[in-house]
């Protein structure tokens, strides 16, 4: 019958509806190809064997020469060579598996690029590759291609590379890596000077050995609690090593917070919880690792920082004094003595001048608590300091209390995060 073919199964199509089949079997097959070609070339440097695919052309003719060949089971002294089907006998100088000599210009440029990979994995925390790779992935999605066979195989790709990057260009690799945690680490300073603006009053009561200690101790909670939590999550128990160096990551992060500046805190107890629990557990100091944690732990508190100093900061006058006298009251705690209601009246210089106390304790002592960059002590209250020396404690308090406050758990939870990827465990 003119114009007719017959279909699979025997049914008759139109000429039309057999070139668009033929269309569709053509774009399948494409995207096999494809794909089947993006998996080699991962293989490929894996293992650190040439292969170079230049042009979409290159990649459908070795997909295709891929998917249409079997597999083989020539014996070990018989490799197929990209670009043919046929099946040769591996040379000696092939066997030996060395990649083609390049210049010293090429050499130069893959050291190059072997770095920036690196500076960029560090930097990104290994985001990068994957946003690369999705990125990829959509398009190929675009293309006609599976999203999640696609992105499988972009990530698989650069994962490979990686890996090749750490075998063949280790030290290239290990300076990016380097260079990435100081880029990171310098960013992180424009953000925390930012959230450490404000000057306490000469005033303000300096801190204690006492409050030192307590402080210490909630960081030290915090870090255990925050290895608990990965474990948790994970299914997997930590060793004793793991919760000393949590514990000791706490304390460090806490009396660093003392600062003002969450970033810094959030990445010294990173690095200092990954190198204690790798002493603890007996094994050699993983410094890239400590990198990783240091920039995760500053990456996450600094966000959170910002915005409890930015939400307190805009705090009305009143929200504030009562912001003020809270954490007042739980210094008090923190050096041992029990806060009492405020509200005593009490004379400075024999009267009739009083001021009205913020804070008794039960022993007598007397507070005064301030919040914000521009609080001041009025003529009475300063009176007052001078009168009773150290009976009379001043508590300055500044938004960028609040901003390391609310940093400190989500520093904690983003540095343990990234050692939880630790291979040791």
């Amino acid at each position: 019958m003119a114009g007719y073919r017959p279909a699979r199964g025997g049914v008759l199509e139109t000429m039309d509806e057999f070139v668009k089949r033929r269309q569709r079997e053509v774009a399948n097959f494409g995207r096999e190809a494809e794909a089947a070609t993006h998996r080699a070339y991962g293989d490929a440097i894996r293992t650190g064997r040439d292969l170079v695919v230049r042009t979409q052309s290159e990649v459908n003719r070795l997909g295709s020469e891929l998917l249409s060949s079997k597999p083989s089971k020539n014996s070990a002294g018989t490799q197929k060579r990209p670009g043919s089907t046929a099946i040769r006998p591996a040379s000696p100088s092939r066997q030996a598996s060395q990649p083609a000599a390049k210049s010293l210009v090429q050499q130069g440029i893959d050291q190059t690029l072997a770095a920036a990979r690196g500076a960029q994995d560090v930097f990104t925390l290994g985001l990068g590759d994957r946003a690369y790779a999705g990125g990829r992935a959509l398009i190929d999605a675009a293309q006609g291609a599976d999203v999640g066979d696609a992105w499988r195989s972009r990530w698989a790709t650069e994962q490979a590379r990686d890996q090749y990057d750490e075998k063949n260009y280790r030290t290239a690799r290990t300076v990016g890596e380097i260079g990435g945690t100081g880029l990171g680490l310098v960013a992180l300073g424009p953000v925390d000077a930012m959230l450490a603006g404000g000057v306490r009053i000469a005033q303000a009561a300096p801190m204690i050995a006492r409050e030192a200690a307590v402080l210490g101790g909630v960081g030290a909670g915090g870090g255990v609690v925050s290895q608990a939590l990965i474990d948790l999550q994970n299914r997997r128990p930590g060793s004793v090593g793991d919760y000393v160096g949590s514990a000791a990551g706490g304390t460090v992060a806490a009396l660093a917070s003392a600062r003002g500046r969450p970033g810094q805190a959030g990445a010294i107890g990173g690095a200092t919880t990954s190198i204690v629990q790798d002493a603890l557990n007996g094994r050699p100091v993983d410094w890239r690792r400590a990198s990783q944690a240091a920039l995760a732990g500053g990456y996450v508190a600094a966000p959170f920082g910002y915005a409890g100093r930015k939400y307190s900061n805009s705090l009305p006058i009143t929200a504030k004094g009562k912001l003020g006298e809270s954490m007042g009251r739980v210094r008090t705690l923190a050096n041992g003595e029990r806060p009492q209601p405020g509200g005593r009246h009490v004379e400075v210089n024999g009267g009739p001048r009083y001021t009205v106390l913020d804070q008794d304790t039960a022993i007598g002592l007397m507070s005064e608590q301030k919040f914000g960059p521009r609080a001041r002590l009025s003529r009475n209250q300063l009176a007052a300091y001078h009168q009773f020396g150290d009976r009379y404690r001043v508590d300055h308090f500044l938004p960028r209390d609040i901003g390391v406050a609310a940093a400190f758990p989500f520093g904690q939870i983003g540095y343990h995060e990234v050692l939880a990827e630790d291979p040791y465990r």
